[in-house]
This record gives C-alpha cells, structure tokens and sequence, in this order.
C-alpha cells in the first residue's frame, strides 16, 4: 500500500496509527521500453534451459537489438534467489530470479555502472508469467519485488503470457510479442528438442559419449547459422538433414537398456539443467534410455487446455458479446496449434530422427484426456493437469520406470503425484513409480532416490529377458 506518516505527540503515540492508507497499491513499476532507445538498450534473455535460449539469439541477431543470453541456470541461482525473494517459493521462481540477480551483479562489478544506469540500459525477456495456481499469477511481480529490493529500482522486464507488460503494446515500443516473435520461439524451441531428442538417443548407446557431445556441439552451431539467416525458413531444413547424417554416423553399442519416462511439472521437468539436477543425463549415465522431455509437447497442451476453455465458454456464455470472445479464442487457439503442429512435423521429417533412435512423438491429448478423465477430469487446470496421471496410465505397460519431478512447495503437482498417482499405482502395480520434489540444493537425496528406481528398472529388464 502507498502510506503516509502521521505525527503524533508522545501522549498519543500508542493509540494513532504510524501510517494511513492513502491509495491502492498496484504494483512495482514496469516502464515501457520505446523505439527510440532500441540501441540503447541490451536484452538480457533465457528460459527453462540452455538451448532454447541459444537458438533464439538468432531473432535479435536477425532484428538488430543488442543482445546477451544468460545461459543455463546452475544451483547458485537458487541461492541469489533465496537471499532477495520471498519464503517458501518454489525452486523454479528462486532460479529465474536469482539468475536475473547473479547476472545484473555481474554487469555491475564488469562495467562499473551504477544500478540505476543498469536499469535504464538492460532489460530481462523471459517466461514465467501467469504461472501457478499457488501462486495466482504473481511471478512476474516477484521478478520486480527481487529487482527492486536488490537496488534495481524500475528494472523492466518482459514476460510471456502476463499482464505485466500492456497486450497490446505501445505502438512506440522497441519490442513486441508479434506472430514473427512467436513464431521465432516456436522455432527456437523446436530446434532445441531436436538436440534433446538426438542426446536421448544417442548418450547411452554411444561407444564415446565425448564424441556425442561434440556431435552436438557442432550441430547446434550448424542449426544456429541457418536460423541465422534472413531466410531461415528454407535454410533450416537442409541444415536439419545434414546434422541427422552427423547423429546417424555416431557409432552406438547394441545395448537393451531400460526405458525410463521423465514428467512432472514444466520446469522440474524440461530444465535438462542443475534446474533439475541434470536427472536426464544422469539416468541416461546410469546406463538407461530416457524418454526426451519437448517443450513443443507442452506447447500443445497449453493450446488445448485454452481451446477447452473456449468451448466451455461459448456452451455458458450469458451474452452474444461474451460467446463471439469465446469463439475468437477458440480459432486463435486453432490455427495456433495448426501452425506448431506444421512446423514440427515438416522439421521432424528434415530431420528423420528415426535415423539415429530419436523419440519424437507428440502425444494425442484428446486421447490422454479420456484416458485420465475416471481419475482426474481433464478440465481441472493449473500445472500439468490431467497430463502426469493419463501418461502414467499410457506408459505403464511400456516402459520400466516412471519419474515425476515437480518443485518443492507446487501445489498442483504435489496433489496429483502424492495423491491422484496413489489410485494410480493400485490399478497398475507393475509401474515403476516414483515421486521426487525438487528445491535446488538437495542432490544427493533425490539423485539417490532415482537410483532406486533405476536398479528396480534394470532388474526389470533381466528378470523379462
């Protein structure tokens, strides 16, 4: 709230207020960043891992904004957040804004320049926007909470899918989420889950898993050229053929490895990083397959779950108004799944991931609706809804073992793999299960935990021959 003090004398100090409400207080202030200051400004940007954010430094480069992509998130994110932030949040909130922090920091001690002058010249671009039923749809006014108390006073952010930044934006803006951006992070993270595809398939039946990462390494670089390019839309599938020869020339070890499949919610899932204490490659180090995690596959559900919405929007709509909102969105969201859908399968088949032993699939998600619908109703949104429950029952009979990852403290994975996946488990008791809750500083625990797991798998595989 925005106070203000009231004197009061010695006699009647202890019955007046110190302070009065004057007004509503409507949050930390987010300035707009406007055209005329686009080379003044630096974009500070990364996102759930590394390779999403690699892949979409081409769009600045393409565009002409000043750019610097942070990178991964690594375990000291969790501790710049813990220091600036509010108790009890969850790790995913402690590593976007701790990573924020630890970088401003670090503009701060390699320049010189003051925090305010920091404010004025750099601007974070990331996700996180109206995420969690937890935490109704305050992250981004943490972000500002943390920039703010740490000295960063009216530091800008932009941020997906939230109502901190004005939808639409100035027309003077020097950034805007239009269909050419959306269609850049479409395609940035689609390239991502290429790579991730081919390291799932290709690092635990490697003869040399240096080799792989060297493999990938150059792949990256390859694909990142290409989407460099100002046309980029027919660049890219050639460089996807040519690195889907390099993955296929990998020598690999005619091993039957345990199949393990990795959910759970957004970030504990596909951070692929010490987000989620590398699980990924640890399982595939441990000497076991690993289901990919795509961030198109969730991409997807966000679509489908805002076309559920629209649909049960117009069937109650208590006006004509309110109805044609809702069918807006329900096409919005109709062509918007047409298009990733097109993007995906043309580059998968650039890409024939078949050629190396990737797994690509998408999941039908009107399919797994109905198959969790007896246990958890579909339209029960927040997290990864019905996902995590209708992919248990999906995989019980196909893979050997089954991993749901959430964060310490969310509420909506907590109620689902502690509560709903118990029903679960007692229909289909051949599944490997296990639940693990993340925070970002308990490794060892939890990477212990998952090795249980993964000898229960492998002596899964030799007892089934």
């Amino acid at each position: 709230m925005i106070t203000k003090e009231i004197s009061s004398t010695k006699k009647d100090s202890r019955l007046k207020p110190k302070f009065v409400k004057e007004q509503q207080w409507s949050g930390y202030k987010n300035p707009p960043w406007f055209k005329k200051d686009k080379k003044k400004v630096t974009v500070l940007f990364n996102f759930v891992e590394r390779c999403k954010s690699f892949f979409l430094q081409a769009f600045f480069h393409r565009h002409g904004y000043l750019y610097r992509d942070l990178g991964d998130h690594v375990s000291e994110d969790v501790r710049w957040g813990k220091e600036y932030g509010n108790r009890m949040e969850c790790n995913p909130m402690y590593f976007t804004s701790g990573c924020i922090l630890k970088n401003l920091f670090k503009i701060e001690k390699e320049t010189g320049l003051s925090k305010e002058e920091i404010s004025k010249r750099y601007i974070f671009l990331g996700g996180g926007g109206q995420c969690g039923p937890c935490r109704y749809g305050m992250y981004p006014q943490e972000y500002l909470k943390v920039l703010n108390d740490a000295g960063f006073k009216d530091f800008r952010i932009l941020i997906f899918s939230s109502d901190i930044v004005q939808d639409p934006m100035p027309k003077r803006s020097a950034f805007s989420f239009n269909v050419i951006f959306k269609i850049n992070i479409l395609l940035a993270a689609i390239l991502a889950d290429f790579i991730h595809v081919a390291e799932c398939a290709l690092r635990p039946y490697a003869k040399d898993k240096e080799q792989v990462m060297r493999v990938l390494s150059e792949a990256e670089e390859i694909l990142l050229e290409a989407f460099k390019s100002r046309i980029y839309l027919l660049k890219l599938p050639g460089a996807l053929k040519r690195v889907s020869k390099m993955f296929a020339s990998v020598p690999r070890a005619d091993l039957q490895l345990p199949k393990i499949y990795v959910t759970g919610e957004f970030f504990a899932n596909l951070a692929h990083n010490e987000g989620n204490y590398n699980l990924r490659r640890f399982i595939m180090d441990e000497g076991c397959e690993v289901y990919p995690g795509l961030f198109t596959q969730r991409i997807l559900y966000d679509n489908w779950r805002r076309a559920c919405e629209a649909r049960r929007g117009i069937k109650y709509a208590s006006s004509r108004k309110e109805r044609r909102f809702h069918r807006s969105s329900l096409r919005k969201q109709n062509v918007s799944t047409t298009i990733v859908t097109w993007f995906y399968r043309s580059y998968v088949k650039a890409l024939n991931p078949s050629a190396f032993g990737g797994k690509f699939d998408v999941l039908d998600l009107d399919h797994l609706a109905e198959l969790g619908r007896p246990h958890y109703h579909p339209e029960i949104f927040g997290g990864e809804g019905n996902l995590e429950v209708a992919e248990a029952i999906y995989y019980a009979d196909t893979v050997d073992g089954f991993i749901s990852s959430k964060p310490f403290g969310c509420m909506p994975s907590s109620g689902v793999s502690d509560g709903v996946q118990t029903r679960i488990l007692s229909l289909y008791p051949q599944l490997n299960f296990l639940s693990i809750e993340t925070s970002g500083d308990n490794e060892v625990s939890i990477l212990s935990r998952v090795s249980m797991l993964l000898f229960k798998a492998k002596q899964k595989v030799k007892r089934d021959g």
